[in-house]
């Protein structure tokens, strides 16, 4: 059983890290002038474009209204459209426009070399372990952390 003092090691590594790359991927985003929240919505829909907005936002366990804003200011800078679903028109679909298609060679390029960057010194083992161990903090997030926010 890890001990507080290692937890808080660790907890603060994590803090930076996350810092760090927001930092970097906001300072590469603002060339396509897109949030880091915008970019994760462009990355669902890149690949299941035409999903129904509530699933978006727990895809990204966002709240309705922080998912509709997010949303809102993606429609104004043109980067996807809403659309009611023709068999239920109580059901509203998000779909990707050209201008978002157009940035996404770009944009995946720009997220793959940071990775490249931060883990290119890891052996292949380096990256299994580090994949199982963060997939284990999610599964604990996800278990017992996310069921007490409101």
């Amino acid at each position: 059983m890890a001990t507080m003092a290692s937890f808080e090691k660790v907890n603060d590594l994590i803090g930076v890290i996350h810092r760090c790359m927001r930092r970097f991927f906001e300072s590469q985003m603002k060339k396509y002038d897109i949030t880091p929240p915008q970019f994760e919505v462009l990355v669902i829909l890149w690949n299941e474009d035409g999903l129904v907005l509530s699933d978006l936002g727990r895809r990204l366990s966002r709240d309705g209204p922080t998912i509709t804003g997010i949303i809102d200011r993606m429609e104004k800078k043109q980067l996807l459209v809403r659309r009611r679903n023709t068999r239920d028109r109580r059901v509203i679909q998000v779909y990707l426009t050209e201008k978002a298609w157009e940035i996404k060679d770009n944009l995946m390029k720009m997220q793959k070399e940071a990775g490249m960057d931060i883990t290119g010194n890891f052996s292949d083992q380096d990256i299994k372990t580090l994949e199982e161990l963060l997939h284990k903090v999610l599964v604990n997030v996800e278990e017992k952390i996310m069921p007490h926010v409101d």
